[in-house]
């Protein structure tokens, strides 16, 4: 399967088991890296008002349903950028550049557009950004 239909997948979860209220006040991403062994992993990322990190039953339900692995990114700290709504693109690709160095960003998928600055941290790693998705050619 493509990682573009994995991180969809990721995404079709969460709206479909977060309240209409949650994904008005909160962002959640999926990106799917490929590790230095070949496998796929998908990080789970939230943010925004009422971000506070992904619960262990909805890393089940998207882990059950895309059969790799899923790693829940922390809860976002308050600080610069981190109470943007749509900056949950953004936790994800700060926990893939701090602890996944051997790693692979394959694609994105948000809830929400993918922010200006994310679009060209992406485009500079050579991923085409379209809206709320970002994919490796």
């Amino acid at each position: 399967m493509k990682s573009i239909n994995l991180a969809r997948q990721a995404i079709t979860v969460i709206t479909n088991n977060v309240s209409a209220q949650a994904l008005g006040y909160t962002t959640y991403c999926a990106a799917v890296i490929r590790l230095a062994n070949g496998n796929r992993a998908i990080l789970i990322a939230a943010a925004g008002a009422t971000a506070s990190g992904i619960s262990a039953t909805l890393l089940n339900l998207i882990e059950n349903t895309v059969n790799v692995a899923v790693i829940g990114c922390a809860a976002p700290t308050q600080g610069q950028g981190t109470w943007h709504m749509n900056d949950a693109e953004q936790q994800a690709l700060t926990i893939f550049s701090t602890g996944y160095s051997t790693a692979t960003l394959k694609a994105i998928k948000a809830t929400r557009n993918i922010c200006p600055s994310c679009t060209f941290f992406l485009s500079q790693r050579g991923l085409i950004v379209t809206g709320t998705e970002a994919v490796a050619p």
